[in-house]
């Protein structure tokens, strides 16, 4: 037990050190909550886009009883920094295999600039505690909001083990190197 303590310990260390290095997929994460909130008309309270100690960032905003405001706040990092990174990382990746242009600085930043912000898409735990606690346990939500959510809510939690084994890594990883892939074929 005591070594599931240390080894705790330290992968939360080397979590912080990885999202600090990855700082820019942090604050991405968060805009597109505070954008979220924005879009669903949800007012703000507070907002911390990076800080190098856990929570790294947060958006806290007025309470909802709205289920798809809910899920709008909660799923929209996903999009967003999966739209933002794919479309960040494109030159980069493209360039790389297409001219094997791997040296060229700009590419490089791209590339990390990119990878960081795909790396942050995962909803937290927190946002599936949030859609659990409005939507799931929510008397006042019908079933097929329950029935839609409750795959997202279990797909979240997956991620967060699988992020420590470096699922969200993989899948930037694999967005930065599909899309392109796709594009390079269809064009």
């Amino acid at each position: 037990m005591r070594v599931f303590k240390e080894l705790k310990a330290l992968s939360s260390g080397f979590g912080l050190i990885v999202t600090t290095l990855t700082f820019p997929g942090v604050i991405v994460h968060e805009l597109a909550h505070q954008l979220m909130c924005h879009i669903c008309k949800l007012k703000v309270y507070a907002v911390r886009y990076f800080y190098p100690i856990a929570p790294c960032g947060y958006v806290i905003h007025e309470a909802t009883d709205d289920p798809r405001k809910l899920f709008l706040v909660a799923t929209g990092p996903f999009f967003i920094n999966s739209g933002l990174g794919a479309i960040v990382v494109l030159p980069a990746i493209t360039r790389v295999m297409l001219f094997s242009d791997s040296h060229n600085p700009l590419m490089l930043v791209l590339a990390w600039l990119g990878i960081s912000i795909l790396m942050h898409a995962f909803p937290s735990k927190a946002d599936a505690k949030t859609m659990m606690q409005g939507i799931l346990k929510n008397k006042k939500v019908g079933i097929v909001p329950k029935l839609l959510t409750a795959p997202v809510v279990g797909l979240i939690y997956l991620g967060a083990i699988g992020s420590v084994y470096w699922l969200d890594l993989i899948y930037a990883v694999a967005v930065a190197r599909i899309l392109p892939d796709l594009l390079v074929r269809l064009f």
